[in-house]
């Protein structure tokens, strides 16, 4: 017998019922084990979508805090700058001369905004952004951190224009008063107040030679409108901070609610 006869013949003698159901069991085999392994990625997917949720809720709570301290300090340095301008425009009793010469010292010191972003930058950085599933929810976390960073920017900006060259530079230079030890950023005030104390010379107001110009004198003129324009500097940082919190506490609550509402894993 041929080798086609011999193939046709071993055809026709197969169980093709068997055949078929052990075809079947196979595909079945397939498809429930795609199945199970989908249902462990999507699993995994939304348990790392949880834990990024989570962190970012964290980070954002921070950021409240930190925001929070950058408004009582920009609130002081606009309390200082009314004093300071206020005081040469109108003259300083020599009771509010160490007011006065304290709070234009105070006014060279700025704070930068630094907000966090590490989960979100994770977020970027690995292309696990997809994971959040909510697409409004991810819209509103992205433009919350590219706000953020537009925020940012334009603090850094004011600060190097307005308060390192046009206030401080020119307080240093003029030398119009005696430089006081810092008591308004806890970072630096120990520092401050050790080199303070390795000098041993304590400022004192009848050395500054600010009170002995004459009273229309252009130094305090061209002085109180740098103190000026260095409050309206912290006036516009408290008006972007509370626009900043106000934003990120809007998106911390989408984030615990969207937490709260879903079934996870």
């Amino acid at each position: 017998m041929g080798p086609t006869r011999r193939f046709a013949a071993a055809v026709r003698a197969l169980r093709w019922g068997q055949v078929l159901f052990e075809m079947a069991l196979l595909v079945t085999g397939i498809l429930i084990a795609l199945a199970v392994n989908n249902w462990m990625d999507q699993r995994r997917e939304a348990r790392a979508e949880r834990q990024y949720l989570e962190l970012l809720s964290r980070d954002l709570e921070q950021d409240l805090e930190t925001l929070d301290e950058i408004r009582r300090f920009e609130e002081a340095q606009v309390a200082a700058s009314v004093l300071v301008f206020r005081g040469l425009r109108l003259g300083v009793e020599p009771a509010e001369r160490e007011a006065v010469a304290s709070a234009l010292g105070q006014l060279t010191s700025r704070r930068t905004l630094r907000l966090r972003r590490a989960a979100y930058t994770n977020l970027l950085s690995t292309g696990e952004l997809r994971l959040i599933r909510n697409t409004a929810l991810r819209d509103r976390i992205v433009r919350l951190y590219e706000n953020n960073e537009r925020a940012q920017t334009i603090r850094d900006r004011n600060n190097q224009e307005y308060v390192d060259r046009m206030y401080m530079t020119y307080v240093l230079d003029q030398g119009l008063v005696a430089p006081r030890p810092s008591v308004l950023l806890p970072s630096i005030a120990a520092s401050d107040s050790a080199f303070a104390d390795r000098v041993g010379i304590t400022p004192r107001t009848d050395d500054d030679p600010l009170w002995r110009l004459p009273r229309h004198a252009p130094q305090l003129y061209v002085l109180a409108n740098r103190a000026w324009y260095r409050g309206i500097v912290s006036e516009n940082a408290l008006f972007q901070t509370r626009a900043v919190v106000a934003e990120i506490g809007e998106v911390r609550q989408a984030i615990e609610r969207e937490l709260a509402d879903r079934r996870w894993p």
